[in-house]
């Protein structure tokens, strides 16, 4: 705890990476290489992922927003299926009920949590709660799902049995990650929020959840621009490497000037999200990173698959699996139209 709090206290003046962080990303960056068909769990119980993942928005955790956009971007750049987001959010669940419980089951990895936000939840004539939500994010084999939505019209945010329900797994333009749609006809949730209650917890995990999701498309982009000048610098055309002409050259240059702007986006909302958590510069700095993110995974996984030509439109080459990644978070989490939307509406209520 008292490293924690040095690490606040640092966090408020000034934010610099430390020598924990770098050796965070080490040791992530050596699993990520083969996680393996058991990777979730290896992650909480070997790595020792777990207090990352779901206790890093406490005040007396030594994980910090920091270590999980780390963690976040290192997932991203491997293309990890695991329910990151679901238990993230699971985490700020239990937080926000004050209820440490709830985790007690998830953090050893054999059980998992799916998570699905713009739920339709309604009351039963049973005195249960009827619920339609689609996508859910790692809807087939979750034990249990972290719904947000709306319950008769008012905000609501519900952990529910996923065995109370049917989960029909959807196919989507990622290969990568289980996507799915879950039904429950009068369920009894474990914990239900509705209202103004409900919708702090609401805040909180679309906090949470942008972060994840921005340092996640940073790890693609930049996953992919390092893989693209490797090959260009190695595939010879006309005598020479394509990496040597102009406009090779010029067209890298830009997308890098694009991943380090969102790097410092990303880093720079994780660093309020833990020192400023309610505060508006705080959502505007998620809105910026999540508007850069997008921006950036967009162009870099397209500039990708056109500066490896021929091959990397082939079934087996890894270039269309990032574009993929990269499109289905985007159609799933908002447009880069959109982002700029939301950030012109927060930046108005700031100078208003």
């Amino acid at each position: 705890m008292e490293t924690a709090e040095l690490a606040r206290e640092a966090a408020s003046a000034e934010f610099v990476f430390t020598a924990e962080h770098t050796a965070l990303r080490d040791v992530l960056g050596v699993f990520f290489e083969d996680p393996g068909d058991d990777g979730w769990r290896k992650l909480l119980s070997d790595v020792g992922a777990d207090e990352i993942v779901f206790d890093s928005g406490l005040p007396d955790s030594s994980a910090t927003a920091v270590d999980l956009a780390i963690l976040a971007e290192c997932a991203g750049a491997a293309l990890f299926g695991g329910p990151l987001l679901p238990s993230v959010s699971a985490g700020v669940l239990a937080a926000g009920v004050g209820n440490a419980a709830l985790l007690a089951p998830l953090r050893d990895g054999t059980r998992t949590v799916a998570a699905a936000r713009g739920a339709q939840l309604s009351t039963n004539l049973s005195g249960g709660i009827d619920v339609t939500a689609v996508p859910v994010w790692n809807a087939t084999g979750a034990d249990v799902v972290v719904v947000t939505g709306t319950l008769d019209g008012r905000p609501a945010v519900a952990l529910l049995d996923s065995a109370a329900g049917l989960a029909e797994e959807l196919s989507g333009l990622d290969l990568s990650r289980s996507l799915g749609r879950w039904t429950a006809r009068a369920v009894q949730p474990a914990v239900l929020l509705h209202g103004a209650e409900a919708e702090a917890v609401r805040t909180a995990l679309a906090r949470r959840a942008d972060l994840v999701i921005s340092a996640e498309l940073l790890g693609v982009a930049q996953h992919v621009l390092d893989a693209t000048v490797q090959y260009v610098d190695k595939r010879v055309q006309f005598g020479r490497t394509i990496g040597s002409f102009q406009s090779v050259k010029h067209r890298l240059v830009d997308l890098l000037a694009a991943v380090e702007l969102t790097r410092s986006a990303v880093y720079g909302a994780a660093w309020r999200v833990g020192s400023e958590p309610q505060a508006l510069d705080t959502d505007i700095d998620l809105a910026v990173a999540a508007l850069l993110s997008r921006q950036a995974a967009l162009a870099v996984t397209k500039a990708a698959v056109q500066l490896h030509g021929g091959i990397a439109i082939t079934w087996e080459h890894w270039a269309h699996r990032y574009l993929r990644r990269a499109n289905s978070v985007v159609a799933l989490t908002g447009s880069p139209s959109k982002c700029r939307s939301r950030l012109a509406g927060l930046i108005d209520r700031r100078e208003a």
